[in-house]
């Protein structure tokens, strides 16, 4: 029956008067108790509210004393009333703190027997109960309010994404409840595709589910089994089920199933099943913490097989162990990193290479440590080398200590400090011990700057000046060394501003110059660990001038569109010919369905283009979105870790250059293609086709993903991965969302 709006004041004034009930409510709505309105019901429940790791606001039932009639509201249709009972088979609504009940037989019992007060309901046929924040269906409920505790027989509720029901389901006074012959699933309709079991389920106040004896089902067939079983039905950052079936050219198929296990609170965990037809099986464990507070993160991920990625690896057993632990403080001034990464061989990194998998280690052990108070900061890294096969520069450990920016006096200088000191210690490979033997030394470094800003109308000018300077307890000779270098440079720069009718012009001509003595040592007279120990003199100055379009629109906050030119001269000695030997331009123009960028320098000396990237990222609507990009790099622009800083240049002759590693021409066209077909079918398009390099030969990469999602919140993926010597099939099933 539906239900609409009842008004059976006579009723009330009656019942009244009998003393049955003595809060009323004149108008009630009433939910159509079909399973579309179930489930409407359910998402339009207050506090809900996305995050990563509390997907549901949990509202308690209050600890309160036993209810009294006077706190309880009756609204009935037609009913009949005999000796402290009210019936009724036209339908009605019950309700109190937390609880509202709501069927087509409703039975509300208030009298005393025996000396004791009994304020219980029945209800059956179109049922629906309110129960905190919970929502349940079902045949027959039974609730005593004097405990606040019911049972409910052939129930359902809902927890997030999760359908939870069974033969009968015991409410509990605090809001949990426990449920017998018990399934779990994500599908709505009756029959499920899969779903879990057990005898019992208990579910907590903090919708907290503990099980014994659980099957997983698929089409009612057992595919899984455990002893015991905990999960927190509230978190859903990561699919708890997933399978994957992967096949490798060369290596042939390898199943993959990956169950969350165990999850209480706000730890998971998860148990990944591996097996390679070619090679045999394999596994993992993963582990996943997250602090109520969002303070504390802890994660490790731990997988070995009688497996391997490509066929000429070597061996038969494989591993990789890697964890990560961030940690902040509660005043927030102190922040912990920890990250370890041990592979059994250089390969294994390429393994599994999906986003529930890796964690962002970048492949090191580290250990950081950072701590800043309102005027001073400190930094401790520790990081040892675990795998034997790669190089690494060593930290054992590096301190680095420094003070906020100050002024000295009134005088408007401002001046920056700080400090560093440590162990280093650069190690190779096994591959290179042979050739190359380590470098260590004790190392203290301090750098200091002065710079002082001046503003004349429109124009603003800082010169400054500071030294750096160096001490190793070891170099090549075996003997101690100092390094000093002084520094010196200076900015002046400028806004304009021209208004337009719809638009804003901010033109910023700039000038720098950054200047560097000759260094006190050459570089070949101590060790170099990093980036930090290469200086060499060099006068550098800057030409540029940027512009800026904005929109008088106030919702647009980034510009329209950009342009950088700018120009770098070298004086004294370096190694160019000409005093402005390259010159640079940035474009960038930003729209809401589209974004251009393009990065060009051109080599004046030689007369090349030095590189080019230029990318565009288009979404024509809803349903369509790509980018395409291309990169050019020529013989001349050097692959360096800092591509701004030219002290390399300086120290280096062009020639020495091109024939080294820094050195290296490419051509490259990437692709990126989005297309949702139906709203359940949507394909994404990824390609990397690269040439003209000087030692590799041309290379072609797609990666091509099919995704549709199936009933019961599960998603089907089909994948093809090409990359040179290797074709990858990948079929993947997950949970989702």
């Amino acid at each position: 029956m539906m239900f609409r709006h009842l008004r059976p004041l006579s009723y009330f004034i009656c019942l009244s008067a009998l003393g049955l009930l003595s809060n009323v409510n004149a108008e009630v709505t009433f939910i159509p108790p079909d399973a579309n309105a179930f489930k409407k019901a359910i998402k339009k429940l207050p506090g809900r509210k996305n995050k990563k790791q509390e997907i549901v606001q949990n509202t308690p039932l209050p600890e309160k004393s036993p209810l009294t009639p006077e706190e309880i509201q009756i609204d009935l249709r037609e009913p009949m009333f005999t000796q402290g009972v009210i019936k009724t088979n036209k339908g009605g609504v019950i309700k109190a703190e937390g609880i509202r009940i709501q069927a087509q037989n409703i039975e509300y019992i208030n009298k005393i027997e025996n000396g004791i007060r009994v304020l219980k309901v029945v209800a059956e046929n179109d049922l629906m109960m309110e129960f905190g924040d919970q929502i349940f269906v079902g045949d027959k409920l039974e609730f005593d309010f004097s405990t606040r505790t019911g049972t409910l027989w052939n129930g359902k509720t809902d927890v997030d994404i999760w359908f939870l029901g069974g033969d009968k389901i015991e409410l509990q006074r605090d809001g949990s409840y426990y449920i017998y012959n018990a399934f779990i699933t994500t599908c709505e309709s009756n029959e499920n595709i899969w779903e879990i079991n057990s005898e019992t389920i208990n579910i907590s106040q903090e919708r907290t589910l503990s099980a014994n004896n659980i099957q997983f089902k698929f089409f009612k067939v057992p595919v899984f089994w455990f002893p015991v079983f905990r999960s927190n039905l509230k978190l859903f950052y990561d699919s708890p089920v997933k399978y994957k079936v992967v096949w490798d050219k060369g290596l042939g198929p390898r199943a993959t199933m990956r169950y969350r296990v165990f999850s209480w609170q706000d730890v998971n965990i998860f148990l990944r099943l591996d097996y390679r037809l070619s090679r045999g099986p394999g596994g993992a464990l993963e582990t996943e913490y997250w602090s109520p507070d969002d303070r504390t993160v802890f994660i490790t991920r731990s997988y070995g097989a009688y497996d391997k990625i490509v066929p000429e690896e070597r061996g038969t057993t494989r591993y990789r162990l890697q964890g990560l632990l961030s940690h902040q403080s509660l005043d927030k001034k102190t922040f912990l990193h920890f990250t370890y990464d041990k592979f059994s061989d250089v390969q294994m990194i390429n393994d599994f290479k999906s986003n529930d998998f890796v964690i962002d280690t970048q492949k090191r052990t580290r250990l950081l440590i950072n701590h800043q108070e309102d005027n001073v900061f400190g930094t401790l890294s520790f990081q040892p080398q675990i795998n034997k096969f790669e190089s690494i520069n060593e930290q054992l450990p590096l301190i680095t200590l420094g003070v906020k920016p100050f002024n000295l006096g009134s005088s408007g200088i401002i001046s920056e400090n700080f400090i560093n000191g440590g162990y280093l210690k650069y190690v190779f490979s096994q591959q290179l011990h042979n050739q190359l033997q380590p470098i260590h030394a004790a190392r203290l470094e301090t750098q200091n700057r002065l710079y002082r800003p001046f503003h004349f109308g429109p124009v603003n000018i800082t010169p400054n000046a500071g030294l750096a300077a160096i001490f190793y307890n070891n170099n090549p000779q075996n003997d101690s060394v100092g390094q000093l270098v002084f520094t010196y440079g200076g900015e002046i720069n400028t806004q304009l501003y021209k208004q337009f009718s719809n638009k804003v012009h901010k033109v910023e001509p700039y000038i720098s110059y950054r200047g560097l003595t000759k260094p006190r040592v050459a570089n070949i007279n101590h060790y170099t660990f990093s980036m930090d120990d290469g200086y060499y003199k060099i006068n550098q100055l800057t030409l540029g001038a940027r512009n800026y379009f904005f929109s008088s629109n106030k919702d647009l906050y980034t510009p329209i569109f950009l342009v950088d030119v700018y120009t770098n001269g070298y004086f004294a000695q370096n190694s160019y010919s000409k005093t402005f030997p390259k010159f640079y331009t940035y474009l960038e123009w930003n729209r809401p369905s589209y974004n251009l960028t393009s990065d060009i320098c051109w080599n004046y000396q030689e007369q090349v283009l030095d590189y080019i990237n230029t990318k565009t990222e288009i979404t024509v609507n809803e349903y369509i979105a790509f980018a395409l990009e291309y990169r050019h790099r020529s013989k001349y622009d050097w692959r360096k870790a800092n591509h701004t800083d030219f002290i390399v240049d300086m120290a280096h002759s062009i020639e020495s250059l091109l024939h080294s590693p820094l050195s290296d021409r490419r051509d490259t066209i990437l692709g990126k293609l989005f297309i949702r077909f139906s709203p359940k079918w949507c394909l994404n398009l990824e390609s990397a086709q690269g040439w003209r390099r000087k030692h590799d030969p041309s290379y072609s990469a797609i990666n091509t993903e099919l995704t549709t999602k199936l009933p019961c919140n599960w998603q089907l993926k089909f994948a093809y991965n090409h990359m040179p010597g290797d074709d990858r099939f990948t079929t993947q099933i997950q949970l989702i969302k």
